[in-house]
């Protein structure tokens, strides 16, 4: 086993190759997958888009004929549209799912009542079904339109779409996307095979020079000439032979390190004596070397408490050797400059304390950046806060136009609609029940638009006060909702400016919202309570729940809306906003608002 094991290992360049290999041909599967996805969606949503063209056009050219009651027009629409590619069966019903016409002519006069009917007769706009295969048939996408005129129901247009098209483009697409990523896959091979050749046949002379060295032989050297990695492994190499061949290392190498460094280095004695200095710390303070060297320490650092407690042995830590803080320096002029300070012990092979080495780097540029983060943030806040306020009155424009304009015209509307049905003579039952129908819809869109109003800019804030329209709210919620809301409300009314009291209803709307959207809850309670200094506005509901540290830590574009408007309302109204919830077990969010802000 031992003997099979020895000669089974794989060379590097064996492991290269098939590395590179397995990375190519993951590539291609990937890519292949990808395009198929792709390809896929673009095909389904091709056919799609013509198959609702032709539903919506065939809707609107067949409304005269269903007016008339034309059938010979309605078959020759019917079979025109037959006439196009991949097109099954095309499908004319009646408002109460019978057949007026059918590409089927043995289908007319039957009355339509599965499921993909009733979805068609039920929908207001154009439509379409996923992909079945009916009566054990090719796959078919069923497409649907309603026919209307004047707001008036005439039918619904049904239409089988083949889906042999797409799955013909994908298995092309297929076939292709295999060809090309075998021709790729074995030109990958060929690649791979002569990249592991370049790379591992220096190696193998690394390799060798290596076993070299292990036996003693420091002569050994690499003659590689090569730009890269490689070539720089192989120069390292030979300097390493280089240096293991002198006994000691050159001073003038360390100092050489020393005045490279960019952050300023300071060694000093026990004492607190300056021993040395590298040019940053000249470069940066404004001093020679020779004022520096043998000076006090509290000459650029007025306070070396926490360096002497490194010299002690007092840090942080029984075994601390090493202390991190933020200090100034002062230079030369009397400046100072924020400083990152890292001061460690200095000790010699004995273990005997020597000294301290002070790395500090200029902090200024980082202070500058935070200043200017901090600046930034509160323009953020208030730019935020303008954009509420902007969006408070456009809202309240919108209501009024919606109240005024689109009301009135609603109301004129059915006036003359009230005025056609008392103008209709006896005998026209039809057209009756049609009006009575057009001033149902109408009511409803009136009540849609006055809701919308309400909505929009409540009115009931400025008429009857806060307490009431938080109540008028909680009702609304509960009757469109469904879900029971129970109220708990001290009278603040006098305690908030109106600008304030619109931003608090803002927040319950939201809350309502976003318990209405998501929670799915049963119950929720609202409460306004004055604790001491301050306003408590509290919401809870018995909802799902979520996990609210993920919630807040997303990234921007995956957070929603609703979160950071409750935090930047509760900044304008000056109060703290806390958010409680686990996922299983409801959601309360409270928010308190000192006294003395409302007031």
């Amino acid at each position: 086993m031992n003997f099979l094991r020895k000669h089974m290992k794989l060379s590097i360049r064996t492991k290269l190759t098939l590395l590179i290999e397995s990375f190519v041909i993951l590539l291609v599967l990937i890519a292949g997958f990808v395009v198929t996805v792709r390809e896929k969606e673009t095909l389904e949503s091709e056919l799609r888009k013509r198959g609702l063209a032709l539903t919506s056009e065939l809707s609107e050219f067949i409304v005269k004929p269903l007016l008339s009651q034309d059938a010979p027009t309605l078959r020759r629409f019917v079979n025109h549209t037959m006439g196009q590619d991949y097109v099954r069966y095309v499908i004319v019903l009646g408002p109460r799912g019978r057949v007026i016409m059918h590409s089927d002519l043995s289908e007319v006069g039957k009355r339509y009542d599965d499921p993909l009917s009733v979805t068609a007769m039920r929908s207001a706009k154009p439509g379409f079904t996923d992909p079945k295969n009916l009566e054990d048939k090719e796959l078919l996408c069923d497409m649907f339109s309603p026919v209307h005129v004047s707001g008036i129901r005439l039918g619904t247009i049904r239409l089988g779409y083949s889906h042999a098209a797409v799955e013909k483009e994908i298995t092309q697409a297929r076939r292709q996307v295999f060809l090309m990523g075998l021709l790729i896959a074995s030109a990958g091979w060929i690649v791979a095979y002569l990249l592991a050749v370049f790379i591992s046949s220096p190696i193998q002379q690394i390799i060798e020079a290596t076993e070299k060295v292990a036996t003693g032989n420091l002569d050994a050297r690499l003659m590689i000439r090569r730009g890269d990695e490689i070539g720089i492994l192989a120069n390292t190499f030979n300097k390493m032979t280089d240096d293991l061949r002198r006994t000691t290392v050159s001073k003038e190498y360390f100092d050489n390190i020393i005045e490279s460094m960019n952050d300023t280095l300071i060694v000093v004695d026990p004492d607190m004596k300056i021993r040395r200095v590298n040019k940053a710390t000249c470069e940066l303070l404004g001093y020679k070397k020779e004022e520096m060297s043998g000076a006090d320490m509290n000459l650029i650092l007025p306070e070396v408490t926490k360096i002497l407690k490194v010299t002690a042995g007092t840090g942080p830590t029984p075994d601390s050797t090493v202390v991190n803080y933020e200090t100034d320096y002062v230079t030369s002029s009397g400046e100072l400059i924020p400083m990152l300070l890292s001061a460690a012990m200095l000790r010699n092979k004995d273990g005997k304390t020597e000294g301290v080495v002070c790395i500090a780097r200029d902090v200024t540029e980082l202070h500058k950046a935070e200043e200017a983060l901090r600046r930034s943030e509160k323009e953020l806040h208030f730019l935020s806060s303008q954009l509420l306020t902007a969006q408070e009155k456009e809202r309240k424009r919108l209501s009024i136009e919606l109240h005024d304009e689109l009301g009135q015209s609603l109301m004129v509307l059915k006036l003359n609609i009230r005025s056609i049905f008392e103008g209709l003579p006896s005998g026209q039952d039809t057209l009756r029940a049609g009006c009575d129908d057009a001033m149902r819809y109408l009511n409803e869109i009136t009540e849609n638009v006055r809701r919308l109003a309400r909505d929009l800019s409540p009115s009931i804030l400025e008429d009857l006060g806060f307490s009431a329209a938080i109540r008028r709210l909680a009702h609304t919620f509960a009757k469109h909702s469904r879900i029971q809301c129970s109220l708990d409300l001290e009278d603040v009314d006098g305690l908030f400016s109106a600008e304030e009291q619109i931003t608090l209803y803002r927040m319950f709307q939201e809350c309502l919202t976003n318990v209405a959207k998501h929670a799915q809850a049963t119950k929720v309670s609202l409460a306004i309570r004055k604790q001491g200094h301050n306003v408590v506005f509290c919401v809870e509901d018995n909802g799902k729940g979520f996990d609210v540290h993920e919630a807040v830590g997303r990234s921007p574009g995956g957070k929603g809306l609703g979160l950071a408007a409750l935090h930047q309302r509760t900044r304008m109204l000056g109060g703290s906003l806390d958010i409680r919830s686990r996922e299983g077990a409801g959601t309360t969010i409270a928010l308190s608002i000192p006294l003395a802000i409302g007031v």
